[in-house]
């Protein structure tokens, strides 16, 4: 019986990726792309924990929005009550298809990308996101950053 010889898993996965950027086409679309927020509100706490995120079209506005909620609830007591901060980031770069459920991202580069799609709700338009593409949400020295990932590497 022939014994095969072990790769390191990291050439395995450098041969993958190489192999996925060499069968993409120039009108393909992009292996991986950010689309982030020009929006960075200050926190009021440096001890609050992220409760909630999502994000939602603005009709108003023709814009999709990244509302992100923190709280200091885990740190609660009968000195110091629970307080919570409410920020809404929008991403301009995200536009509505003209057939009126699309979500078309556009990076500096000049790349489109369908991210994701509005489906009818109970209380509206939900946002639901295309596989491979993820909403960060972080908070670096008091400054909220949100980011739209797409990794078509993931999608699989």
């Amino acid at each position: 019986m022939k014994m095969l010889k072990r790769v390191p898993l990291g050439m395995l996965a450098g041969i993958f990726v190489a192999a996925a950027i060499a069968q993409a086409s120039p009108d393909s679309k992009p292996i991986f792309m950010t689309i982030t927020s020009p929006d960075h509100p200050d926190t009021w706490s440096a001890g609050a924990l992220q409760q909630s995120k999502g994000l939602r079209w603005d009709s108003a506005h023709q814009r999709l929005v990244a509302d992100v909620k923190y709280s200091t609830e885990f740190y609660a007591d009968s000195v110091n009550p629970a307080q919570s901060d409410d920020h809404a980031l929008a991403f301009p770069n995200v536009r509505l298809a003209s057939n009126g459920t699309d979500l078309i991202a556009s990076n500096k580069q000049g790349e489109s990308l369908r991210i994701g799609r509005l489906e009818d709700g109970l209380f509206g338009k939900n946002v639901v996101l295309n596989k491979g593409v993820d909403l960060n949400v972080h908070r670096i020295d008091g400054k909220i950053s949100a980011t739209l990932v797409y990794n078509a590497l993931a999608t699989n």
